[in-house]
Parts: structure tokens; sequence; C-alpha cells
């Protein structure tokens, strides 16, 4: 049963490898840490440090697994852009190895026919899956989530205990709050002692803040402890909700539910049949009720509880079929098991459908590499959409090329139209962004995403993904013999510094420029289609 996790992640891999804001910077330090190694100088967050620091220690780990990969691909001359899929195979290669032993510890404790179905449920689902290889904050985080599960069923203390206060030291501080539950359970139950977890607990969190501490330091060349200054920006100050709320029962009656689609309905049946499910769905439940509390909600804050839901429903699932033999009633439950696979099945490709026109950025920026050859002299400048939907540092394949996302500059302005191309958001070709450019350039392509959803009862099936045009790449048809680039650009964020832009004598010959060109990163977020998603 293991290969079915694997081939489903790498079906989520392959039909949308692009990446969001919400990735970028756990992205640009593994590209960083990659292609500059000590070079720390040259690093993205230096220049764009966002709004709270984040750690590199889960960016180190994912480099030093992508590195001989990433160094075969560059000797045999890859595109740039399959470094994305290594390192994305990377993360999801060290989610998939505790998600495996968790499910090997599933069938010593509750038995092979809840084991088989665990694995069943989960690949049926679409979310956890799907962020399973993504570069996030909280998926740097779920391999020591699952470690510790693992650990806790397998009532080997000391490592649960180590391995939660790693995630929650340098990784996501509210797992404090869902380990402290779990925790707290087997302290209540005396099947572990206060002195021992303070023995144990102590030694271990004082050596990951020392270690987080010493390496982030490091890196964002000051003193810092990074989740101590993510957890004093969202529960002291309590600035989360500046990236918009949600009511407080969101999680139980949107996030839960589109999590795990019709399984959800078979957790009671779960809980109601297999009473060892108990200390593993009350302490999850009681972690997602705790961090409603927080105005800002997102899917991917909870992900960690999605595993121990789906135990229970897995546990359900086991005894509803072997059960099938004994009744016509019997019977028509387990097919009732069966048939929440399928509609799970049918629900997951149609968000994946849906999700992989979530990216027009890196689709446009893929499609202008196919249009324009590896020698054109290409100078092109992208908008905000285009650089917040699927464009990140492994997506610029050729050296020579020069790639800008300088925010601010005016439609039409003489800046603009200095580049070779322009990608630009616009919702039809008669759009308002486009009118100053149509005596001076062409469109040459444009690229579609998601609109909205719309039911068609002449169509099988009957709901239709409707698309939309956003963005544009636009040719210049006037582009001068002798270009004005000396107006002062930021480098992209990798690049971290100032620098002017080399003239047109100098666009001759580009062997001053890094492998990556120039390019400015814009910091503004975007909601994302899926799911109401910001960083």
């Amino acid at each position: 049963m293991d290969w079915l996790l694997v081939l489903c992640s790498l079906v989520h891999l392959f039909v949308c490898p692009f990446t969001k804001v919400e990735e970028s910077f756990n992205l640009q330090a593994i590209h960083d840490i990659l292609y500059h190694q000590t070079d720390i100088q040259e690093y993205d967050h230096l220049e764009f440090p966002g709004v709270v620091p984040r750690t590199f220690l889960g960016p180190l780990v994912v480099s030093v697994i992508a590195a001989p990969f990433v160094a075969v691909s560059r000797v045999l001359e890859f595109p740039k852009d399959v470094s994305l899929y290594l390192v994305r195979f990377a993360l999801g290669a060290l989610v998939l190895w505790p998600l495996l032993k968790l499910q090997k510890r599933i069938k010593g404790t509750l038995g092979k026919g809840t084991s088989d179905w665990f694995v069943l449920v989960t690949v049926s689902q679409f979310h956890f899956l799907f962020y399973l290889s993504r570069p996030l904050p909280n998926t740097m985080a779920l391999p020591l989530v699952l470690f510790a599960y693992y650990y806790w069923l397998g009532q080997q203390h000391g490592k649960f205990i180590a391995c939660s206060a790693a995630a929650i030291l340098i990784f996501r501080g509210e797992l404090a709050i869902l380990l402290g539950l779990i925790l707290l359970g087997e302290l209540l139950t005396r099947r572990l002692s206060l002195s021992k977890t303070v023995f144990i607990a102590v030694p271990f969190g004082l050596l990951f803040l020392f270690l987080t501490v010493f390496v982030d330091s490091f890196f964002w060349q000051r003193l810092l402890w990074p989740e101590g200054e993510v957890l004093w920006y969202n529960v002291v100050l309590n600035k989360s909700g500046d990236w918009g709320t949600s009511p407080f029962l969101w999680y139980f009656y949107s996030a839960i539910p589109r999590a795990m689609g019709t399984s959800l309905a078979l957790l009671p049946v779960g809980m109601f049949f297999e009473r060892r499910v108990w200390p593993l769905v009350l302490p999850a439940l009681f972690f997602v009720l705790a961090y409603s509390f927080l105005p800002h909600k997102e899917l991917r804050f909870i992900i960690y509880v999605i595993p121990l839901l789906n135990i229970a429903v897995a546990a359900a699932c086991s005894r509803l079929w072997e059960n099938r033999t004994k009744g016509k009633w019997f019977a028509l439950l387990a097919l009732v098991a069966i048939g929440h696979l399928v509609a799970n099945l049918v629900l997951t490709s149609f968000l994946l459908v849906v999700s992989r026109a979530n990216y027009p950025g890196g689709e446009a920026l893929f499609l202008l590499h196919k249009m324009e050859g590896r020698e054109a002299n290409v100078t092109v400048h992208i908008d905000v959409l285009a650089a917040q939907t699927g464009i990140s540092r492994f997506g610029h394949l050729h050296n020579n090329w020069m790639y800008d996302k300088t925010e601010n500059l005016k439609p039409g302005s003489p800046e603009l139209r200095m580049f070779s191309h322009l990608i630009v958001e616009a919702k039809s070709k008669h759009g308002y962004n486009l009118r100053p450019y149509a005596e001076t350039h062409e469109i040459v392509a444009h690229i579609e995403g998601f609109s909205h959803i719309r039911s068609s009862y002449n169509h099988f099936p009957p709901i239709r993904i409707k698309t939309k045009p956003c963005l544009f790449i636009l040719k210049n048809k006037y582009l001068p013999k002798e270009p004005d680039f000396s107006f002062t650009l930021r480098k992209h964020p990798v690049e971290s510094a100032e620098v002017l832009l080399p003239s047109a004598a100098e666009f001759e010959n580009r062997n001053h420029l890094d492998g990556e060109g120039l390019i400015m990163e814009n910091s503004t977020g975007i909601p994302d289609l899926i799911e109401n998603s910001k960083d």
C-alpha cells in the first residue's frame, strides 16, 4: 500500500509544480542555499525579510537532501526548473517517511485493516497530499509532527518529547497546544511521570532553542529566535488579523470538511466502533477549537490534525468492511465505505484541476520560454499578479535573459517601454492596463486563470470549471536599438543588492551578470483561489 502514497503525491506535484507567495520564503531560501551557498549577502531574505522571520533549518535539511540530485541535473545541463521538481520531491520524501512509519504503527496498534484503510482514505483526499511537498512553514514542521505521533503511539515518550520540542521551538509555536494536549493525556493517565517529562523536555528544549538561535542568527545577520518573533506578532500583538479574518467556527464548517471530504461523515462512526481512537481525535479537535480564537485562519494551519482524524475514519471503514459478510445491511454499509473513497477521488480530481489554473504566472513564464529561444535578447518585466502566482528563481532558465519585477511602474511608462516583453495583468485584450501599449506592443499570448464554478446540466459532469484571461504576454514592436536601462532597479531578492541595469551596449556582453539575471521581487500577497490563503 505504500506505493499509493508515493504515487499520489507525485501526481499532485507534477500537476501543480508551481508555488505561490505563501511558499516564497522557504523556496527562495532553498534556492539560495543551493546556488549561493556561503555567500550570505546574496540571499533573498536580507533584502526582503517579510513581515516576520522564518527559520532556515527546514530549507537547510531539504537542500542537503536535494543537493546531489540538483548537482547531477546541472552537470547534465537540464533546465533549471527541473531543480524545482527535485526540491519539492525531497520535501515530499521528508514528509512521506514518517507518514509511512505512522502507517506501520497503526498496523501494530489497531490492526492491518485500519492501517490499509488509513492509506486509502489519505490518498483519496485532496489537501494533505497537495500540501505534502509544498515549501510552506507548516509543511516544514509536518515531518516532526508525524514522527511525534509515531513515537507517541509506540509509547516512546523520550523521542515524542524531543520531536515535539523541535517542532514547537523551531517551526510552529502553535503546536504547543496540539502536542501539549497529547502530553497532558499521557500525564493524566500516568503513562508518563511529570519528573521524567521535565527531565527530558528541559534539555531538549534548550538544545533546540540554541540550535535555531545559532543557525538563524547567522543567516539573518542578527540575534533572533524566529518562531519567538512569530508568536509575539501573532499572539501578543494579535496582528495576524491584518491578513484577513474568518468566523470563529470556520475551521469546523469549512476547513475540516474540505480537507476530509466525505470521510468526515465516518469520523463519529469510527469513534463509536473503536474507543481506542478517542485519545487521538479529542486532542486534535480541542487544538482546532483553541486555534479558532486567532482571527486569521487558513486550512494549512490545522493540516497536522488530518492524519489523526483519518485514523478514526480508517477504523470505521475497517469495521464496516470486516462485517460485510454478516448480512445484506452490513454489505450495504461496506459499499458505503468504498463509495465514500470514490466520492473523495471525484472531489480531489475536481480540486486538482481547479488548482492547476491557480498558477498563471508560472504558466506565463513557461510559455514565454517556449516562444523565445535561448539565444534571444529578452528583457521581460513581470507584474505583481504574475510574480505572486508561480514565478520563482527556479523558473529563470536562461542566463542571458533579464527578469525584472520592479513594482509601481506606471503602465506605458518609458521604463516599461524599454523591455522587449511584458507579462501584464488584464481582464481582456481591451483591458485598461493594455491600452497604453496598443501602438507599441503586440499581444503574443494570454494565460487564463480560475474564475468560478458553474453548473451545466447539458454536460457531464454537470459542474464546469470556468477560467478567464488574467495575464497577457506583450512583445515590444519598436524596441530602441539603444534602450536606456539606466534607471535604478533592485536585483531579484535572491541577489539582495541594488545595482544599475546595464546599458544597451552592455547587453551585448552579459558575462558580468550572474547565472540568474536581474529581477526585483514584490512583497504583496494575493488571495489563494482555492482558499483564503495569505502569509
